[in-house]
């Protein structure tokens, strides 16, 4: 782009930007952003002069995502901005498509699900496929806030298109509606084949198709019951990041000994095997065949031993309380001060045997001015010897 043109374009994006949103850019900011440039999916190089449509909607999403180095005061309002340039004036499709994302999130502008169904419309119109699939779920679903009526025929074939044209994101409300009959007849077990081939993909919708696959698993619809199957994919769900398979786990596992759902607990020893309970633990310990004590204490050798964590010396009250004594004799006998412990300093509680232990977290001094009892037990072999000796609180 020549100087004269590259100019006016800079005064152009700064006065325009300043008029509609208010945010005020120098013009060496203005001049930055626009001659920048991007790289496509195949390679191009992406600028003003070549692409200004794509342009602008690049930069947008690179102001948005705040990947510039630029830091830009009200990064949303001016990246709504750029999407709107690339969508009123060059007419580019993504652009469309990411103003109204802009307008139904409310992200940079106020909220405003119509004008976003508007501009789905026209980048669906000019076959943007994320953009087809958005406004097939408008219609499959309607959006009152919208003004989208319901329309499943008419949703299902813009997602039939979307898939079709190669947008697998798409998959998942695709196979929803042969599951559900919407829009179309209901033929479960195709779209169980669609959550397959969604859920070996990999991009967002992956976990959801693997969380839709576990509740057909787990209900037998479109395929044959199967509590095994439904855990593993609800593991896999939970594992890709999704909250609800994550909270679905303990529900759908099963007892590895009776088969019996939930199984809430596990071997303590190895953590390989799950249980109903208590019972089915103990019954499978023990049985005559194939007893899992064996196995266990395999798989506990195989572990590695896990650190012990080191219990902190606590702070005696001889130590916290600085009197003459403390100070010049060390450990007392006795000390006028020991019910005044202050805040954070580490008190005795009570364990079996009526013994008190000193590995403790800091305790709240003023509601336990009573303990004054002499320590038993300080627990821990790695410092039992080491602090024993010092171990003494007050006898009342």
């Amino acid at each position: 782009m020549d100087p004269g043109a590259r100019r006016r374009a800079c005064v152009e994006f700064r006065v325009t930007l300043s008029q509609d949103t208010g945010v005020n850019l120098t013009a060496a900011d203005c001049e930055a952003l626009l001659d920048g440039a991007f790289r496509g999916e195949g390679g191009e190089e992406i600028t003003l002069q070549s692409n200004p449509g794509r342009f602008y909607t690049c930069l947008g999403e690179a102001i948005e995502d705040q990947t510039l180095s630029l830091v830009l005061p009200d990064h949303e309002l001016v990246a709504w901005f750029c999407y709107r340039e690339a969508a009123e004036v060059y007419r580019h499709p993504t652009g469309m498509r990411r103003l109204a994302e802009c307008y139904y999130t409310g992200q940079g502008v106020t909220e405003d699900a119509a004008q976003a169904a508007v501009w789905f419309e026209k980048a669906a119109d000019l076959g943007e496929l994320p953009a087809k699939a958005a406004l097939g779920w408008f219609h499959l679903n309607g959006d009152p806030r919208a003004s989208v009526a319901k329309d499943a025929g008419r949703g299902f074939a813009l997602l039939r298109e979307a898939v079709e044209q190669g947008y697998g994101v798409a998959l998942v409300d695709f196979a929803q509606c042969y599951l559900r009959g919407n829009g179309v007849e209901k033929d479960a077990a195709h779209g169980v084949t669609l959550l397959l081939e969604a859920a070996t993909q990999d991009d967002p919708s992956t976990a959801e198709a693997q969380k839709l696959l576990t509740v057909c698993y787990m209900e037998g619809n479109g395929v044959e019951a199967d509590t095994a199957q439904a855990a593993a994919w609800c593991q896999k769900a939970a594992d890709g990041g999704d909250e609800d398979a994550f909270k679905m786990l303990p529900i759908i596992r099963t007892c590895d000994f009776c088969g019996t759902t939930p199984a809430r607990q596990h071997c303590e020893r190895c953590r390989k095997v799950r249980y109903y309970n208590t019972t089915c633990q103990a019954a499978h310990w023990n049985r005559e065949t194939d007893p899992h004590k064996g196995d266990c204490r395999r798989a506990a050798g195989r572990r590695t031993a896990r650190p012990r964590r080191r219990s902190r010396e606590p702070s005696l009250c001889w130590q916290s309380c600085g009197c003459a004594t403390a100070a010049q004799q060390g450990p007392p006998a006795s000390c006028a001060t020991a019910g005044l412990l202050p805040d954070g300093v580490l008190l005795p509680r009570r364990v079996s045997g009526g013994t008190l232990d000193l590995r403790d977290e800091h305790a709240q001094a003023a509601q336990f001015p009573q303990h004054r009892r002499k320590a038993r037990s300080c627990g821990g072999a790695s410092w039992r010897r080491r602090v024993t000796a010092e171990c003494v609180l007050i006898s009342p």
